[in-house]
């Protein structure tokens, strides 16, 4: 009966601690960091095997097919339900070129999400994410289970504590200089620490704009640049955590067994 108990035990212990390793990434596995003022790029020399989409060759307008991201021959994933803009106040890297942008009015399409969906799941991505407003949201899946979300309200409160914080506001590009002031304008970077993730959702839950050009993707990063905004918490302490509560619990259940049995005997 003693080893019976001992094999229960031991098995629900190993049964929860596998439950967690099997566990989709958690939020917590993400690193996020935001660039200086006026930075609308990504640090290239600290990427691996990066991949940058400006929308500059897309045509303007709202397609609900989308299109493909590719760097020359190679795909790097498909975009659908989009809809892109020509540089002015709230987007466009540099005041020129074009942008990325999700936006109920614009569309004519009540568009309120477009999803990126990459050939290859990747460790980081950056955007510039431009005239920023308490309706924009980006949430971060693999294999359809989210493992990280963020809204501008996230981005506002960081920006808030910075002894800079005016400069992150109104449009930095000569052309556009100054304009739409009540707004920040940064570039964030994402790395996930804990694993990888392979779609990307851009929502705006309102009838304002979500605006970002630059989008950026890596498959692994040499550190973490830029001013942390939220630090991860390693993948491998949780499990680690889980394993030892396991175990715990199957020297609990056997402890409590011989006692109980040794009380039995003296009465």
């Amino acid at each position: 009966m003693k080893k019976l108990l001992i094999k229960s035990a031991i098995a629900s212990g190993v049964v929860l601690s596998l439950a967690t390793i099997t566990r989709p990434a958690t939020a917590a596995s993400f690193a996020i960091s935001i660039e200086g003022a006026g930075v609308q790029n990504a640090n290239l020399s600290n990427l691996v095997n990066a991949h940058i989409d400006t929308f500059d060759s897309q045509t303007q307008g709202y397609s609900g097919t989308g299109f493909e991201w590719k760097d020359g021959t190679t795909k790097i994933g498909s975009y659908s339900n989009t809809l892109i803009e020509n540089a002015d106040q709230y987007g466009g890297a540099g005041g020129t070129g074009k942008y990325f942008d999700v936006d109920t009015s614009r569309s004519g399409n009540g568009q309120k999400v477009s999803t990126l969906n990459l050939t290859t799941p990747q460790s980081y991505f950056g955007l510039w994410w431009s005239a920023g407003d308490a309706n924009n949201v980006i949430t971060f899946l693999s294999q359809g289970q989210v493992v990280q979300s963020l809204t501008t309200a996230d981005v506002v409160s960081y920006i808030s504590k910075l002894t800079n914080k005016s400069s992150y506001y109104s449009n930095p590009n000569s052309a556009f200089q100054n304009q739409n002031s009540g707004e920040p304008y940064a570039f964030i970077n994402f790395y996930d620490v804990g694993g990888t993730f392979d779609q990307v959702q851009f929502t705006n839950v309102g009838g304002t704009g979500f605006e970002s050009d630059n989008h950026t993707v890596a498959t692994s990063y040499k550190s973490i640049t830029g001013s942390v905004v939220t630090q991860a918490v390693p993948e491998s302490s949780s499990v680690l955590g889980v394993f030892a509560i396991g175990f715990v619990g199957a020297a609990s259940v056997m402890t409590r067994r011989v006692k109980k049995k040794s009380v039995l005997q003296l009465s």
